[in-house]
């Protein structure tokens, strides 16, 4: 399981993934993230085995949500021209959407299927598509590029933390 950032190669001169890289960095994110809960009891997806951190379900669920939200901006920024993509405070869904409460499966299935309908798309966009803008409402101007590497290193940030709370419940 990779959970270090995305950062490409150097034979191009630059750190910067490929589109192609980007792609399969990010279909990989599936696996990834499965892999990290496979064999956890409900017990231990609800624990909260770290003082003021979130629960793994609860890690989950924000991924799952947050790949929705991923997945419309990126449609947006090869659909429109130069779109307004509104930030989400994410705290404010924890309790609202009942995270402790959902199916694990569920999540990891809307994870899946949103980056296997996202890949499709990703893999048939022309190379000036990468180049397509969209205004942040937080994080100002962005690429497609970085609009794809931003979901591809959340994952991999947030499989550190799974980790952790594994290695806290051994």
């Amino acid at each position: 399981m990779t959970t270090t950032p995305l950062t490409g190669t150097t034979q191009r001169g630059d750190l910067s993934p490929t589109p192609d890289e980007l792609i399969t960095a990010y279909e990989k994110g599936v696996d990834d993230l499965a892999a990290a809960v496979t064999g956890m009891t409900a017990e231990q997806l609800l624990a909260r085995p770290i003082a003021g951190k979130w629960s793994t379900l609860e890690v989950v669920c924000h991924i799952a949500d947050c790949e929705q939200f991923f997945a419309d901006r990126i449609k947006r920024t090869i659909a429109l021209e130069r779109p307004l993509l509104i930030g989400a405070d994410s705290d404010l869904y924890l309790e609202s959407l009942i995270y402790q409460q959902r199916d694990l499966k569920e999540e990891l299935d809307l994870v899946a299927a949103t980056r296997r309908q996202m890949v499709r798309i990703l893999r048939t966009l022309p190379p000036t598509s990468w180049q397509r803008t969209a205004v942040h409402s937080e994080k100002g101007l962005m690429t497609l590029h970085q609009l794809l590497l931003y979901p591809t290193n959340h994952l991999n940030h947030h499989l550190k933390f799974i980790a952790e709370k594994r290695a806290a419940m051994k």
